[in-house]
C-alpha cells in the first residue's frame, strides 16, 4: 500500500495556504496543485507555468510532465518544488527563478543585475541583421545599454564577421553580459566595458543597437510587479516623460558612427516621433521604422547623415 504524504501540511510549511482540498500523490496531481497555487496570484497562464516550474524543480523535461502524470512523488521532490511556487506566486520573475531567458532562440542568463529580455526587442535584431545581411570582411557592432548582451550576441551569432563591444554603467550587468558570451561561444568577438552610454570611446562603428530606458519616472510602481518590485529600475527609468536617455545618446552617436552608419533604438508607447525629432537635431536621418510582436512601433533605424 503506498504510503500518503501530508501535502497540505508540507504546504502550509512553506507559507502557501489553502490547499487542504488538493490530493497530491503523483506528478498530476503536484501540477494541479501548483497550477490552483498561482491562478489565485493573478497570472495569465498559471497551468503553464506550473509546469515549467515543476519541470525545473525535479530536474525532468517539459515532456515528461506530460508522459510521466503517473509517477508517484517522495515528500523530498514537493520539498524541492515548493520554494518555487512560493517564490513565483510572490510575482517573482520566472526568468530570474530558473536564471534563463530565451531571446533570438538563444539561451541568456539573467538576474537582478539586468533587464530581463523582452520578444519585442527581437525586433531590433530583425533591423540589425537585415542592416548586415550582406557578407563583409568585418562589422564592427556596439551596443549601449547592453545588459545582458542580448542583441549585440544575437546579432553576433547570427553574423560571423561581426565583432562587438557592449557598454553597461552596471558593473554587475557587464559581468552577466560577458558571462553570456562565454555561454554561447561568442567572447573572442565581443567585448564588454562599465561606460556612461559611449562617452568613454573614441573609436567609430558600422552599426550601433541601444535599448534605453524609456519608462516615465511616476509610472515605474503601477508597472505589473515582477518589473516594478524585481527589475532594475536603472534600466526602467526614462526621467518624467521617458526620454531622459535618449537626450543623452542622440548628442553622441555622429562621434561613434562612421558616415552613413545606422543605428537601432527601441523607443516605448507613442515615444518615436519624439525621438525621430531629437534625433534629427544630430544629424540622424530616420531610414526605418518597424513594429514589434504586438503592432507597436518599437524599433527605429537611423542612418547617420554628418560625421563630428
Amino acid at each position: 500500500m503506498t504510503k500518503q504524504t501530508n501535502w497540505p501540511n508540507l504546504a502550509d510549511e512553506g507559507h502557501i495556504s489553502e490547499t487542504d482540498s488538493i490530493s497530491l500523490v503523483d506528478l498530476a496531481g503536484l501540477i494541479d496543485w501548483a497550477g490552483i497555487v498561482l491562478g489565485k496570484t493573478g497570472l495569465e497562464n498559471p497551468r503553464h507555468e506550473a509546469r515549467l516550474l515543476v519541470s525545473y524543480g525535479l530536474g525532468i523535461t517539459i515532456e515528461q510532465t506530460l508522459y510521466d502524470q503517473s509517477r508517484q512523488l517522495a515528500e523530498a521532490e514537493f520539498a524541492c518544488v515548493l520554494p518555487l511556487i512560493r517564490r513565483r506566486s510572490d510575482r517573482e520573475p520566472l526568468a530570474h527563478i530558473t536564471g534563463i531567458r530565451e531571446f533570438w532562440s538563444l539561451e541568456f542568463g539573467v538576474g537582478v543585475d539586468c533587464l530581463i529580455p523582452r520578444p519585442d526587442s527581437e525586433c531590433i535584431v530583425e533591423s540589425a541583421l537585415d542592416i548586415l545581411r550582406y557578407p563583409k570582411s568585418e562589422a564592427h557592432v556596439l551596443d549601449l545599454g547592453t545588459g545582458s548582451g542580448c542583441l549585440l550576441l544575437s546579432v553576433m551569432h547570427e553574423r560571423s564577421y561581426v565583432s562587438g563591444i557592449g557598454v553597461d554603467c552596471s558593473y554587475e550587468a557587464v559581468c552577466r553580459a560577458r558571462d553570456n558570451s562565454r555561454r554561447l561561444k561568442l567572447n573572442e568577438r565581443a567585448n564588454f566595458m562599465v561606460g556612461q552610454w559611449g562617452a568613454a570611446l573614441e573609436r567609430r562603428f558600422d552599426l550601433i543597437l541601444c535599448n534605453p530606458p524609456y519608462a516615465r519616472a511616476q509610472e515605474i510602481n503601477g508597472l505589473m510587479p515582477e518589473v516594478s518590485c524585481y527589475e532594475p529600475h536603472l534600466a526602467l527609468d526614462g526621467g518624467a516623460d521617458g526620454l531622459s536617455c535618449y537626450r543623452k545618446i542622440a548628442p553622441q552617436l555622429s562621434r561613434l558612427l562612421i558616415p552613413r552608419g545606422m543605428v537601432c533604438i527601441e523607443v516605448g508607447l507613442g515615444q518615436a516621433d519624439s525621438v525621430v525629432r531629437l534625433f534629427s537635431k544630430y544629424g540622424l536621418g530616420l531610414h526605418a521604422r518597424r513594429t514589434d510582436l504586438g503592432g507597436v512601433e518599437r524599433c527605429l533605424v537611423f542612418v547617420c547623415l554628418s560625421s563630428v
